[in-house]
């Protein structure tokens, strides 16, 4: 009686024994696809003007160029090794090209190289003493088809970056390659938001 008992137990511990190992691996479930968080609405006083218009449809060409998109307070510039002139930002967030969406603001310094362009110097002085011509001025000035752009020390600033890598250097850095003050005259963060939500509506 007591073999029987025995040889049955061994069977049914077999028997689990096979069924554990022969069970599937569940499947692994995939990651879930980032959430597009849509742009807040405009406001509702906003009308675009010819200049706006312009600074649009330059944007969107830098939105496809540009490797960072940010917008910061711009604190000025100053010579360094080894790449010169360089301009600095700080208090900035970052738009996610994937989410479609702004990150927390970082309290950090950022460097950013001329690369070909030379933005010209705003001072926070000499802004406050800008006549209403001038202020639009910063925000889209063409003269002869060339475009003037310009840096607003202590305003925050939306701008269009490129990353590279100094290999001799073993250093990266960033080339701008478009930049628009953020003012009550510019708007350029609301023209930016239009852009966005562009993008939204052809996903």
């Amino acid at each position: 009686m007591h073999k029987r008992f025995d040889l049955v137990s061994l069977i049914l511990l077999f028997s689990a024994f096979i069924l554990s190992n022969c069970t599937s691996t569940p499947d692994v479930p995939p990651e879930p696809t980032p959430k597009i968080k849509p742009p807040p609405p405009p406001p509702t006083k906003f009308i675009m003007k010819s200049y706006h218009h312009s600074m649009k449809a330059k944007m969107q060409k830098s939105y496809h160029q540009a490797d960072e998109i940010i917008i910061g307070v711009h604190t000025g510039s100053r010579k360094d090794k080894p790449y010169g002139l360089s301009y600095y930002f700080e208090d900035f967030v970052s738009f996610d090209k994937t989410t479609l969406t702004w990150s927390p603001v970082m309290s950090a310094l950022l460097q950013v190289l001329p690369h070909q362009l030379k933005p010209e110097i705003i001072t926070q002085s000499e802004f406050r003493h800008l006549v209403e011509l001038d202020k639009t001025g910063i925000c889209w000035d063409v003269y002869d088809g060339v475009r003037h752009i310009f840096l607003v020390e202590g305003k925050k600033m939306l701008i269009f970056v490129e990353l590279k890598y100094d290999e001799a250097n073993n250093r990266s850095y960033r080339n701008l390659i478009d930049a628009y003050p953020v003012t009550k005259d510019c708007n350029a963060d609301i023209v930016f938001d239009m852009i966005v939500r562009e993008l939204i509506t052809q996903k």
